[in-house]
């Protein structure tokens, strides 16, 4: 088993996820006003669908109290809305505005931005190649994790 840190998946996955982060955090503070961890939110809503509050925690990987709190600052912003299941007032569905519409195309760009500047370098055919191993991996994780 080798143990150095640079051949190591986890290690490496993790170190390129904060890494990206990071970098998406700079230049987003350019041309956003909107947060890293907001943008996700918008990025899942408009990916999944209206979801429900526990679901979007769920997806982002935070508490529901946690969750609640930025959605709270997000629909104070006028980013999304949170209207009652009319099939069950208990549950708030989270909805993207107009305004957030608008607003993913710039977040989309900055996020394609470091994806270029990460796979600088890179031909089309690798980088094509390294998304679908990682999605792969994705794939095999997910069997196990969401059973």
């Amino acid at each position: 088993m080798n143990y150095d840190l640079e051949k190591r998946f986890g290690f490496l996955i993790s170190d390129v996820g904060r890494l990206s982060g990071k970098r998406f955090d700079d230049l987003a503070r350019a041309s956003l006003e909107l947060t890293r961890a907001q943008c996700r939110v918008l990025a899942y809503l408009s990916h999944f669908g209206n979801v429900n509050q526990a679901r979007l925690a769920e997806m982002l990987e935070i508490a529901p109290i946690s969750a609640g709190r930025l959605l709270d600052r997000m629909e104070e912003g006028g980013w999304v809305e949170r209207p009652a299941n009319p099939d069950d007032r208990r549950e708030r569905r989270v909805t993207l505005t107009q305004k957030a519409e608008q607003a993913l195309g710039a977040a989309r760009r900055v996020g394609d931005e470091v994806a270029a500047e990460a796979l600088e370098g890179f031909s089309a055919e690798e980088a094509d190649q390294l998304i679908d191993m990682l999605r792969r991996v994705r794939g095999n994780l997910g069997k196990l994790v969401d059973r």
